[in-house]
């Protein structure tokens, strides 16, 4: 029966090993993606669009889809008579708002995925030592008789 137990335990020791390994390889891909989010945000998040839809890549991409959805009819109701557009100035206003929104928003989602996942990676090494040491330990102890 200790032979049973003994196994039992080393299977375990050897799976929690495993699994702690695993979990450190899949930390360690989310952390490099956040750096990389974190590295650059507005392409982070919805790869660069706002939430109307419009790319916050630069203000000329921006005005235009604003000016080209100004006439379209039955997105944001009839279409407006050509003298009714926004100004450049508070489209440029809209646009500095939602990108500073888009770049708060993805460099926070970034800390926070890079922090917990350096938080799991370092959880997961304490446990594959610990069980390592465990195992290490054990297998030099002697078998009792």
């Amino acid at each position: 029966m200790d032979r049973v137990n003994s196994r039992i335990a080393q299977a375990y020791g050897y799976a929690v090993c495993f699994i702690t390994v695993i979990t450190m390889l899949i930390g360690i891909k989310a952390v490099v993606d956040s750096a990389f989010d974190l590295s650059d945000p507005i392409h982070a998040e919805g790869g660069g669009m706002g939430r109307m839809g419009r790319p916050l890549t630069s203000f000329d991409l921006y005005k235009l889809e604003a000016r080209r959805a100004e006439v379209r009819p039955g997105l944001n109701g009839p279409a407006r008579a050509a003298g009714d557009s926004t100004s450049d100035a508070d489209l440029r206003k809209l646009y500095d708002a939602e990108r500073d929104q888009l770049i708060g928003n993805a460099k926070f989602n970034a800390i926070r995925s890079l922090v917990g996942n350096l938080l799991m990676i370092v959880v997961a090494a304490v446990l594959f030592f610990i069980h390592w040491r465990w195992l290490r330990e054990r297998d030099a102890a002697p078998a009792p008789a």
